[in-house]
């Protein structure tokens, strides 16, 4: 189990008030591509004025007046013929959530997650679930592993 966290994170808040943070946000969010928002401010249309856009969203921050916008539905399809609901924030927004997570997911990574927690984790897949299964299996262990992996195909 894991031990009890004695180190604290500090100013998740501040940084994303830092233009350089919101930069780095911003670069993987534009190299993710994908649509706009409901605002229907694209990828181009923002990276034609990224800078201006950067750091009004920071100011924003600063001024502790931001408010996250409504999602924009849409839905697509899937492979037995229904349809999927995704939710498409607008760039302001993910590039906020994308800052969150440089921030963070450090501190997870090292601090709070298991060595064998696979699940949204970067760079571990259904590969390395089978390889930590198998390793046990190896040494020994005998137990059952309950696993429910039957929705992530669909």
């Amino acid at each position: 189990m894991n031990q009890e966290l004695k180190q604290k994170m500090h100013s998740i808040y501040g940084q994303l008030m830092q233009e350089k943070k919101l930069m780095q946000a911003w670069s993987k969010v534009k190299s993710n591509k994908g649509a706009g928002g409901i605002d229907n401010i694209t990828i181009e249309e923002y990276t034609k004025h990224e800078e201006t856009n950067t750091l009004a969203l920071a100011k924003v921050m600063q001024d502790r007046e931001y408010k996250p916008t409504a999602v924009k539905r849409v839905y697509i399809p899937k492979k037995n013929g229904e349809k999927r609901p995704l939710g498409i924030p607008v760039l302001n927004d993910r590039i906020l959530q994308q800052a969150v997570k440089n921030a963070i997911e450090p501190f997870f990574e090292e601090k709070v997650f298991h060595k064998w927690s696979c699940g949204y984790r970067p760079n571990i897949g259904v590969e390395r679930v089978l390889q930590n299964i198998l390793w046990n299996i190896e040494i020994g262990y005998n137990h059952i592993y309950d696993c429910d992996i039957k929705r992530i195909f669909r």
